[in-house]
């Protein structure tokens, strides 16, 4: 084998390597977004949780921060996600399909001012 054969080999390994991780990279910044964002006047934390079937994530979200989770991409008929603030205010929200992206927005209170629902598929694309 010639060391030019060699780097064409290379060379189309490589590209078949960067395609894949490309593939990978689109499949997953194309899921469907949930955002939360948390007003900058807040003073402390607020603990919330994102019930996705039988999946509950609990974390903090500080104030003025902005976090992003990714959905499944074809949800079924018996599909559940909600939103809840239970320490703070007791809030939640619950989100059916079809959606694209939602922001669920958090006041300076801890209570869920607002929820936007997109539903076009191009508003997933900007969520991170």
């Amino acid at each position: 084998m010639t060391m030019r054969s060699m780097k064409k080999k290379l060379l189309i390994a490589g590209g078949i390597v960067a395609a894949c991780w490309l593939a990978l990279a689109i499949s997953h910044r194309t899921r469907p977004a949930v955002v939360l964002h948390y007003a900058a006047e807040a003073r402390e934390p607020a603990s919330f949780f994102l019930m996705e079937y039988e999946n509950t994530i609990k974390e903090l979200i500080r104030p003025g921060a902005t976090m992003t989770y990714r959905m499944d991409r074809n949800p079924g008929a018996d599909y559940y996600l909600s939103v809840s603030l239970p320490m703070a205010s007791g809030d939640s929200v619950e989100i059916k399909p079809p959606f694209s992206r939602v922001d669920v927005y958090i006041d300076a209170d801890t209570r869920i001012a607002r929820t936007v629902v997109e539903t076009g598929f191009w508003a997933r694309i900007g969520a991170d």
